[in-house]
């Protein structure tokens, strides 16, 4: 395109025009994002605006075409739009006050680790850790691990709260960033290695804000896989939240006793390791 191109000041003219210029049809979008095709007509039709959820994975979608792409694109002025979706230039948007860049260096590296084993990790499972607000209760969420951008898209939820990040993979170790926007809340997990070839138990650490107080807390948290991908990016999606429906709180009895001795076992010598809850309702 010549330096005349004509750039739009509404959403879905810029939407338009990034899919074009990043080659990614509106089928391979709603697959990518996990939405139904007619969704993402309406996006592009000018009818409906995607959540903030969903214009983070637009724009994760729109970057492997558009290096640099972000949901900031969408706000920015016209010069620097043209630069992305003309020449892909990367920090087109690092001006801008509302960037958080994270290094790139960690990022490929994490794309190398999920293309050399993160089918391993990918599924459906139950997270567990105990709850705070009621001592002698633990806290189950339906956690979802899927393909996206190169990287594991991580969700996390049980009925009145959904988290959304991604999953990390460097090295030995699983690094997970969840966000809660509802409650403007960041909990992370740094877990041990799975199993091949589907990681089925996998243990780890918790930490977070706790619930109320908002102190700085962590814990042993165990995530059990229930069953692996479909294949399907909207089934997979509609069964997550189906799973994330049920409530947080559960009866001891029902969770798994490998479960509750990662639990309840001993914390080793060190500093202080202190509990951390998300939000249970």
């Amino acid at each position: 395109m010549g330096a005349a191109l004509n750039i739009p000041d509404d959403f879905a003219g810029r939407l338009n025009l990034a899919m074009k210029q990043a080659n990614v049809s509106p089928a391979a979008l709603a697959s990518a994002v996990g939405v139904d095709k007619s969704v993402v007509s309406r996006w592009i039709s000018g009818r409906v605006r995607p959540t903030q959820h969903n214009l983070s994975r637009i724009s994760a979608v729109l970057a492997q075409g558009l290096p640099g792409f972000t949901v900031l694109a969408f706000e920015a002025p016209a010069a620097a739009f043209r630069a992305l979706v003309m020449h892909g230039a990367r920090g087109a948007l690092a001006g801008s006050d509302h960037s958080l860049p994270i290094p790139n260096a960690i990022l490929d590296a994490a794309r190398q680790e999920t293309a050399l084993r993160g089918a391993q990790y990918l599924g459906f499972y139950r997270m567990f850790y105990r709850s705070f607000s009621r001592p002698r209760g633990i806290v189950r969420m339906a956690t979802l691990l899927r393909p996206l951008d190169g990287l594991i898209e991580m969700r996390a939820g049980a009925a009145g709260t959904s988290f959304e990040g991604w999953a990390l993979l460097l090295l030995n170790r699983v690094y997970g960033l969840l966000v809660e926007d509802r409650l403007e809340a960041l909990a992370f997990l740094v877990l041990n290695a799975g199993q091949l070839p589907r990681a089925r138990f996998i243990t780890g650490v918790l930490s977070g804000p706790a619930a109320g107080v908002q102190v700085p807390s962590a814990a042993p948290v165990v995530l059990v896989r229930s069953r692996d991908l479909t294949g399907e990016a909207e089934a997979d999606l509609a069964r997550h939240r189906l799973d994330c429906a049920e409530p947080p709180l559960i009866d001891p009895r029902e969770v798994p006793p490998e479960v509750l001795a990662v639990l309840d076992a001993p914390a080793e010598p060190g500093p202080p390791m202190l509990r951390v809850p998300f939000s249970e309702g």
